[in-house]
């Protein structure tokens, strides 16, 4: 069967939206089953230590991380990982690889033992499977790659064109799962980072050039929910004001600027006026590098804080912020109420201490943050004014 470079492109684009999550690996692997004509190809990443290489094939336990088939079939990979990875006749003849291979099943066993086989007789002929190909490799000093593209007993095994385009399509998978991490590991970050601008009081969004919000932290939405001024519709982020959507529009365009030269040394602020009559949420717009790996949706992006100088609240579990500061149960709660009073007077009538414990306190908590100023202590804990 031959695949064309049509074909072929096509193909690696589904691997790449799959990595991305726009489609998910499952529909990926039909798209490859179907253009090689095969009647299952599967993704797994499996945990096979090198340190294994001097057991006997048959002892070593791979254990599997992500398994992805071109269709459902059930507890079959439950299967193979329990006790058919045991009688693999790839497995057996190369149990860890070392460098990308790539084998056809008649290149390690002879066909006709394969089908009297028990992994045939018992595993394989529930997946339609015959003539298999396999591609091994390491995807990194823990995990082992297998990509396998199955035909049935009707079927041909792959030709010498056709596993070579196999071979080059195992490359960009490799890449894919490999950009699927990195996603989802930044995916992870960016949820500690907007957790932590919500415990501070601000609120967060990511945008791209046009105001579409990519990803928005709790107290956004809790701020986008009162109606006053801000909203996200459509998926947009809206100012109420027309003087101000226009700013916020010139200011995400100077942000996010394709000439890494000719873009703003700091950040933009713009000031989003409220029908409420409350003060104006003051928007600070940096931009916000992110990494396209393939054609997405959002190429580049920018982050909106906002800080609501209306809100009272406090963030939750402030207390772990002093012990993370390093700071004793008495220094914080002087650190805490010293970023909201007027002076050190003010400080010790809330706390009923006296001014010496007061100064005493400030010069211990100056000193373990590496700070001088009360300025500072404030941009340290801004969500505490």
């Amino acid at each position: 069967m031959v695949i064309d470079r049509q074909t072929f492109d096509a193909l690696v684009e589904q691997v790449y939206r799959a990595s991305t999550s726009e489609i998910s690996w499952e529909s990926a692997l039909r798209s490859v089953a179907s253009a090689f004509d095969a009647s299952l190809a599967a993704v797994v990443l499996e945990r096979c230590e090198l340190s294994q290489i001097r057991l006997d094939p048959a002892d070593i336990k791979p254990e599997p991380v992500a398994v992805h088939l071109s269709a459902d079939l059930g507890d079959f990979p439950d299967l193979y990982f329990s006790h058919y990875h045991q009688l693999d006749p790839f497995r057996l003849s190369l149990p860890i690889a070392f460098s990308p291979s790539i084998m056809r099943l008649q290149e390690v066993c002879d066909p006709k033992d394969f089908a009297r086989s028990e992994y045939y007789q018992d595993f394989a002929i529930r997946a339609d499977s015959f003539h298999l190909s396999r591609f091994t490799s390491r995807f990194d000093a823990k995990l082992q790659l297998k990509v396998m593209l199955n035909r049935s007993e009707k079927g041909v095994p792959l030709d010498d064109l056709e596993l070579a385009r196999f071979d080059s399509l195992t490359t960009h998978i490799m890449r894919a799962l490999k950009v699927e991490r990195q996603i989802t590991q930044m995916g992870a970050t960016m949820d500690a980072a907007f957790d932590a601008l919500n415990q501070i009081g601000r609120a967060a969004f990511l945008v791209d050039r046009n105001g579409r919000v990519v990803r928005m932290n709790a107290l956004a939405d809790s701020i986008c929910g009162l109606d006053d001024g801000l909203t996200v519709r459509n998926n947009r982020l809206v100012v109420d004001a027309q003087n101000s959507q226009r700013q916020l529009r010139e200011a995400l365009a100077r942000q996010i600027c394709e000439d890494a030269g000719a873009a703003p040394a700091g950040p933009a602020i713009v000031a989003f006026t409220r029908p409420s009559g409350g003060r104006p949420y003051m928007a600070e717009i940096t931009p916000f590098e992110f990494e396209s790996y393939w054609t997405t949706e959002t190429t580049a992006t920018a982050l909106v804080t906002i800080n609501d100088p209306d809100a009272q609240q406090r963030p939750k579990s402030t207390g772990d912020w002093g012990k993370a500061l390093g700071l004793t149960r008495g220094e914080w709660r002087v650190a805490t109420t010293l970023v909201s009073s007027r002076d050190e007077g003010e400080v010790a009538a809330t706390l009923g201490i006296s001014l010496n414990t007061v100064k005493t306190h400030r010069k211990r908590i100056y000193a373990k943050l590496g700070i001088h100023r009360r300025a500072e202590l404030t941009a340290i804990l801004p969500g505490l004014r």
